[in-house]
């Protein structure tokens, strides 16, 4: 009896054993699972149009595209004409706060009303790069990207972070 109860005993230390680097090693993927999860995020988080994600460059050929073709409907000071919507002021960062540039390039796309289309992607980034700078943006040392999954991670904003 005195073996059987050792060896019962054994199986208990065994188990106790066993449970605790099953727990340990729970834990630790949680614990994995979670830092990757918060570095995910911070990498992940949109930028901002006030971290300069333009360059002058593009702003100028912007302005030229713009006096060709989008002058004659929004104005001199990008305030909007007739049944035009203004691309600068407080109307245009209510209507676009918080919208992702991606969803500008697209809408610029859609330009001029007779001609939807005719403006290629790069010309289209090319006048958003001028709209930015129009409304007081920063210029960025890195041309604003043609492509789509990048422009959807910089997102409009009217206030700076950190400011109310």
């Amino acid at each position: 009896m005195q073996r059987g109860r050792s060896v019962s005993a054994a199986a208990r230390v065994g188990r106790s054993a066993r449970e605790i680097v099953a727990r340990i090693v729970v834990a630790s993927g949680i614990i994995v699972v979670a830092a990757v999860t918060v570095a995910h995020g911070q990498s992940s988080a949109p930028r901002t149009v006030h971290k300069g994600v333009y360059t002058e460059e593009q702003a100028i050929r912007g302005q030229g595209i713009y006096n060709e073709r989008c002058l004659s409907c929004h104005g001199e000071t990008l305030a909007g004409m007739d049944q035009a919507t203004p691309l600068a002021g407080p109307q245009f960062g209510s209507v676009w706060n918080g919208v992702p540039l991606e969803a500008l390039v697209t809408r610029i796309g859609t330009m001029p009303p007779e001609a939807p289309g005719s403006m290629t992607r790069a010309e289209s980034v090319d006048v958003l790069a001028y709209i930015l700078w129009y409304n007081g943006l920063p210029f960025g040392d890195a041309p604003l990207s043609l492509a789509q999954d990048s422009l959807t991670k910089i997102v409009f904003e009217t206030t700076p972070p950190g400011k109310p």
